[in-house]
């Protein structure tokens, strides 16, 4: 069974979580994902917010978001293994966080999306009625979508 689970801010969460997140990360992205370190760093801090999708005990998906602005947080990362994707896990798994953000107190998230591969266009889908800005740009990933959406 496929369930979402909000997990404590830590600053030890890297060492419980981090090589089988590491491990979605490389498996989905390879050369283009995330440096380690950089989401070591993030996923430790006590501020972020780190929700996970599991089957059983295993990991088969995260998403984790840190500060940003007074109001606003920023979705850093969203990744299924290859075999959850397009399933209809990532509501699951953003219901999850978004409802942690706003207990927080956050109004709004941003987040970049590829284009490419049409995940900019299903957010723009799922969150239509939310988004308050939108603007494309060309970073290392490709071109992209900055979105701000109201939660």
């Amino acid at each position: 069974m496929i369930s979402a689970h909000l997990i404590k801010p830590s600053s030890s969460n890297w060492k419980t979580f981090g090589e089988q997140i590491y491990k979605i990360e490389k498996d989905v992205f390879g050369k283009k994902s995330l440096d380690e370190k950089m989401m070591e760093s993030d996923i430790n801090d006590t501020n972020a917010s780190l929700a996970l999708l599991k089957e059983g005990d295993s990991i088969v998906g995260f998403t984790y978001a840190l500060p940003e602005s007074e109001g606003v947080a920023r979705i850093v990362d969203t990744v299924l293994a290859k075999e959850y994707q397009n399933k209809g896990y990532v509501a699951l798994l953003m219901t999850t966080l978004e409802i942690e953000l706003e207990k927080k107190g956050y109004e709004y998230v941003t987040r970049d999306a590829v284009i490419e591969n049409g995940y900019a266009d299903k957010i723009t889908k799922n969150y239509i009625s939310q988004i308050v800005e939108t603007s494309e740009f060309v970073g290392e990933w490709g071109k992209q979508r900055h979105f701000k959406i109201r939660l």
